[in-house]
């Protein structure tokens, strides 16, 4: 019944469109259902057919479709995943601090603000009949082992470039599994129950090595009783501390009669005077954004920015440094952007430095916390002095903040013309959307940081909306250009899209020192991407509809899993081989990345037959 009113509607809003306006009806597309061409009436032969203009225009709405799914997780998603892994590290319960630790938290939890994309176009193609959505994924998943890791290498500045052995074999092995899993279930062109059942218990298993890996590591090293330490704010009574208690809630203790808060853990340092909480966000999807301990930060505040001692004195603007904080040795006031005043004593500082394709290249945020709104308001005046064009405004969760952030963007002379049309109204269009559902739980704003788990949903239902109409697009794509099927958009186009941001993060993390971390995070997802993006939407459609299989007889899939195999064994050759184990050397990043480039081009080849297929 579903099927058929859909059809329905379709065939109506194409009559009425080609009734209408002579030509409109070419500009849509219609999807398949389970793997059947399910076209209405009006496209089957009596519509003209369609435009290669018109599809080549659908490419420009696509990739507004990943960048609106890319604000949706750096504005909501992963902030939401972040309040989450901030409680879970300040709290009292060893096993729950456990999920705070970076190594956890970035292969478990944060997994979900990587593969979020991935996941919902894996689900909402099973119910519209897309083939690009089990593409997507296996697209990302060759993306990310080649290009990720290749450019993590590439842009190393210490090479050659030394992985950690345990967390590193770890994920090798978890990868292996999931890709001989992965084959056999899809061996037979058809997903059964049980099968996405064991991918989706597989899953289980990974989430409880990670959790244990420390465990072992403690072992190996004879540090079996181990544990991490409690957080700043959390010791025990009994504990005696030198430094004088100016902190309120977790950290800092009330002045003025104000209510205490909350607060997460930051860096300790004095600001112009002023004694603050210092947090580190960093915005990108494929990491945990926030610094994993507390530590004493030196911090000078002069007209020209703010320094950190005992850093890298040869980088104006970086995101990490030697002694592991996101800051590097100078924060130009020349990259700050905007100065937002929020509640209960709180600044929050934007530098922002690059762009490429819509994404900042480099964006941080430094949180500044003073123990009360009056400190505040004096810290925030000495900023004022040095702040120069910075856009200096308090926060409002509503569209009229959107619209605030769109009219200073337009007004700013130092923004081209090309990136007010391209980036800033299209972010203002996906941002108001946001806004209009999600402003009474935005946790940006700290009084609703305990509305995480209602912003992580909804942030979840966007994601979803969004990868239904890339999905969409991508059809009507292969509508108007019939010789480009969806299994190759997904495969190509859409894992490229959803996975680019995952690729920038990477290679910021690799330019400052922490290229380790990136490829870590790299696998973790590709680890999750088969047992979450791919199994998760199976169990749910096939449970939906009465445990039926599912098939999934994609064009290139298998061989695309083929590929999976091979680039994960030319990975593990290269840490094996010289220049030493576990390690790898800037020839192996450019052979990565080349070996990505082969693989577009004969996927090319197969899809517009210029050559017969690896595998029939």
């Amino acid at each position: 019944l579903f099927r058929s009113a859909r059809l329905q509607l379709i065939s109506r809003v194409f009559q009425a469109c080609y009734a209408n306006f002579a030509g409109m009806a070419s500009l849509l597309g219609s999807p398949e259902l389970l793997g059947e061409p399910a076209v209405p009436d009006v496209l089957a032969g009596d519509a003209p057919s369609g435009s290669v203009f018109v599809g080549c225009l659908w490419f420009v709405v696509i990739a507004f479709m990943f960048f609106a799914q890319h604000h949706t997780c750096d504005a909501y998603f992963v902030p939401a995943i972040n309040v989450f892994v901030d409680k879970m590290r300040s709290s009292d319960t060893i096993w729950l601090r456990r999920w705070g630790e970076e190594s956890v938290a970035g292969a478990t939890i944060c997994a979900l603000g990587c593969n979020g994309p991935e996941l919902f176009s894996n689900l909402i193609s099973l119910y519209t009949g897309s083939d690009a959505g089990i593409g997507v994924v296996v697209g990302s998943e060759i993306f990310n082992l080649l290009v990720i890791i290749g450019c993590s290498v590439v842009v190393a500045p210490v090479v050659p470039l030394q992985l950690e052995r345990i967390p590193f074999t770890r994920d090798c092995i978890a990868y292996a599994v999931s890709i001989v899993l992965l084959y056999v279930a899809l061996k037979d062109r058809v997903i059964e129950f049980h099968e996405s059942c064991i991918l989706l218990l597989a899953a289980g298993f990974y989430v409880a090595a990670v959790y244990f890996t420390k465990d072992l590591e403690n072992w190996l090293e004879g540090e079996g009783d181990k544990v991490m330490p409690l957080p700043v704010g959390n010791s025990s009574s009994s504990e005696k501390s030198d430094e004088p208690k100016v902190k309120r809630g977790n950290s800092f203790v009330v002045q003025g009669g104000e209510t205490p808060q909350s607060i997460k853990t930051k860096h300790s340092a004095t600001m112009h005077g002023i004694q603050v909480d210092v947090e580190e966000i960093y915005h990108g999807r494929i990491v945990d954004g926030h610094h994993g301990s507390a530590h004493k930060m030196e911090m000078d505040a002069t007209e020209n920015g703010i320094y950190t001692k005992d850093l890298d004195p040869n980088k104006e603007f970086q995101l990490e440094s030697a002694c592991g904080a996101l800051l590097g040795p100078m924060l130009s006031y020349s990259h700050l952007k905007e100065v937002v005043v929020m509640g209960q004593g709180v600044i929050e500082l934007e530098f922002e430095k690059g762009i490429m394709g819509g994404f900042l290249l480099e964006h941080i945020t430094l949180k500044l916390t003073a123990a009360t709104s009056a400190e505040r308001d004096q810290l925030l005046e000495s900023i004022k002095h040095n702040a120069g064009k910075a856009w200096i405004h308090g926060y409002d969760a509503t569209v009229k903040g959107s619209w605030q952030h769109l009219t200073h963007s337009l007004a700013d002379p130092d923004t081209s013309l090309f990136l007010k049309i391209f980036f800033c109204i299209p972010e203002f269009m996906i941002d108001s959307m946001l806004r209009l559902t999600l402003f009474k739980v935005d946790i940006k704003d700290i009084t609703k940081e305990n509305q995480w788990p209602l912003c992580f949903f909804g942030a979840m239902c966007w994601l979803a909306f969004f990868s239904w109409c890339m999905l969409e697009c991508a059809n009507a794509i292969h509508y108007n250009i019939p010789s480009i099927p969806t299994s190759f958009l997904g495969i190509t186009v859409c894992a490229v899209g959803t996975s680019f941001p995952n690729a920038v993060a990477s290679v910021i993390l690799s330019q400052q020192n922490k290229p380790a971390a990136a490829i870590a995070n790299a696998l973790g997802s590709n680890v999750q991407n088969v047992f979450l993006a791919m199994a998760l939407p199976w169990v749910i459609f096939s449970a939906n509809y009465g445990f039926q299989d599912i098939p999934q007889a994609v064009a290139g899939i298998q061989e695309g899993v083929m590929w999976m195999v091979g680039t994960l064994v030319l990975v593990i050759i290269f840490v094996l081989i010289p220049p030493g184990f576990c390690a790898l050397s800037t020839t192996y990043g450019w052979i990565l990345n080349a070996v990505y480039l082969v693989y577009v081009i004969i996927t090319m080849g197969e899809t517009f037959h210029w050559w017969p297929p690896l595998m029939n």
